[in-house]
């Protein structure tokens, strides 16, 4: 699964939204702790349908920021309304019209600091911002109906380049991807219809990792760069516990409440969640297991083989769009991916027959197209994919 960590991060603005809140705010910027705004804000402004988009579209560019901790609402008032409290009030006027505006309570503060010598009266927006160093986990590319948020209730749609941070959830819709760079060059690439939450998110070095994973639904593909005895990296369900140091696998919940763990590369460490001293059951490479909900975790088993293609390899792909490949021993059903990158990630879909070949049964768009196949057993579980091959429709 070496696609994940060729991912590249790329920052991406949406420059339409930046000119939206340029235009309702008179130009908007956050810089050196500073919330910039080409209007000046009062506690009047606020109320009106000018300073209520104007805030709107200014969580928005926030929210859009993603290393925002929190915001301060300053009023620098004369020392009497200062100690009449008339300072505070309006600073917390401001911060809850910011609240209205979508930034959460916890995020947002008022206060009426004593001003320094010389410094201007009136209300400033200050802001707290992580630290890049802090920062270890980023999208590095998504398609489909790809969210990230700190609860359900606010998620929103990512961005490449967008911060995943602790605590937050990464959801997925159907046939969605998400692939997730780490600072360490792991990557974790989350399955179509999956929930994940980033428990844990520590790398000072690489030697150090310190990244725990709870896979709430579905499922995720793991690529994790090898670290010392003191480093971890760990995804987890409601009934077990992956531990690993260097290794490529797959973890994902079942919907009878149980997990499945499948090694593709190295040695996985497999615990209950309800007796995390228990000594780890290993899984090693090209084997499986299962755990039930109730935290039994079945005796590891052979995956099957990886397939092997037969065509189309490279060049044009036929009219019919027909793809073959050996059979596999114990395969009940065999999965073919498409996409347009190697990563499948862009326009990725999938078909799965019991057949060793497979025509498509959409009309594929012009261009070049890649495709890999997977064999699945009677069990449900997944070996390890074909080399991707590269195609071409039409031209």
């Amino acid at each position: 699964m070496s696609h994940l960590t060729r991912a590249l991060v790329v920052l991406a603005l949406s420059l339409p939204a930046l000119a939206q809140a340029a235009d309702r705010c008179g130009g908007v910027k956050l810089e050196g702790g500073q919330v910039r705004l080409g209007k000046t804000v009062t506690e009047a402004w606020v109320k009106t349908s000018e300073g209520k988009d104007c805030l709107a579209d200014l969580v928005k560019e926030i929210d859009r920021n993603r290393l925002v901790r929190a915001v301060t609402v300053a009023a620098l008032v004369p020392d009497a309304d200062r100690v009449n409290g008339k300072g505070l009030a309006s600073a917390k006027a401001v911060a809850a019209a910011l609240v209205d505006a979508g930034l959460p309570k916890n995020r947002v503060f008022g206060l009426a600091p004593a001003p320094q010598r010389n410094e201007a009266m009136g209300i400033s927006l200050r802001y707290v911002e992580r630290a890049l160093e802090d920062v270890v986990a980023r999208i590095a590319s998504a398609g489909g109906a790809v969210f990230l948020g700190p609860d359900e209730a606010m998620l929103k749609p990512v961005e490449p380049g967008m911060p995943v941070l602790v605590n937050e959830l990464v959801k997925t819709g159907p046939n969605a991807h998400a692939t997730i760079h780490l600072k360490d060059g792991s990557g974790i690439e989350v399955k179509p219809e999956s929930t994940i939450k980033m428990l844990v998110l520590s790398i000072p070095t690489p030697a150090d990792r310190q990244v725990k994973i709870e896979v709430l639904s579905g499922g995720i593909v793991a690529d994790v760069r090898k670290a010392t005895q003191l480093g971890k990296f760990e995804a987890s369900s409601r009934v077990a516990v992956a531990s690993v140091r260097g290794t490529q696998f797959r973890f994902g919940v079942g919907n009878e409440g149980g997990a499945r763990l499948e090694t593709l590369e190295g040695v996985v460490g497999v615990t209950p969640a309800n007796d995390p001293s228990a000594a780890p059951v290993e899984v090693t490479a090209g084997h499986g297991t299962s755990v039930s909900a109730d935290g039994k975790i079945a005796p590891p088993s052979a995956l099957p083989a990886a397939p092997v293609a037969v065509g189309p390899l490279k060049g044009a792909l036929g009219a019919d769009a027909r793809f073959e490949w050996q059979a596999v021993a114990d395969a009940a059903v065999y999965r073919v991916e498409l996409a347009r990158d190697a990563d499948f990630v862009i326009d990725a879909a999938s078909r799965e027959v019991s057949a060793t070949t497979l025509s498509w049964p959409e009309p594929l768009a012009k261009g070049k197209w890649f495709w890999r196949v997977t064999a699945v057993d009677a069990r449900g579980f997944s070996g390890a994919p074909s080399k991707v091959y590269a195609v071409t429709v039409g031209k």
